[in-house]
């Protein structure tokens, strides 16, 4: 039997979200770090999807955390950054996820925010996580030697 280890959620999220909000007709930047320099006023708004550490829920499944981090506009006008975030939340608990194409996730188990925290700049910025059921992936072949 070939082993399982968790699925590589939040790089699967972060292309399938870039793509869900491209169908909506907003421009972002995907990314799954934080880019050690920014410029603002940004660009375009800037989502950074992480995952929070995983845990086994059964023998094919794991408990998976994503969280994203919203960044658009300004502190003073945070419309743009609000409505994003809701529209990520939106994307992200839609049951119709587990069955996207090359989806790992089983099923969508809870969510929290989006809400806004502070940031250092002047920049508009949320913040929400998902939980999700997902499945494993098989092991790769270890190198015989």
């Amino acid at each position: 039997m070939t082993g399982l280890m968790p699925s590589d959620l939040k790089r699967w999220a972060a292309g399938y979200l870039r793509d869900a909000l491209a169908a909506y007709g907003v421009d972002v930047n995907v990314a799954t770090r934080t880019p050690k320099t920014i410029r603002y006023p940004l660009a375009k708004p800037l989502l950074i999807v992480d995952e929070l550490t995983p845990t086994r829920y059964d023998l094919t499944q794991w408990d998976q955390e994503l969280s994203v981090s919203v960044r658009a506009g300004a502190r003073q006008n945070d419309r743009e950054c609000d409505d994003i975030a809701r529209l990520v939340c939106g994307i992200l608990t839609d049951p119709g996820i587990c069955m996207a194409d090359g989806s790992p996730i089983s099923s969508v188990e809870t969510s929290n925010g989006p809400y806004p925290v502070d940031d250092p700049a002047d920049v508009a910025r949320n913040y929400l996580t998902v939980e999700y059921h997902c499945v494993g992936q098989p092991m790769p072949t270890p190198i015989q030697q």
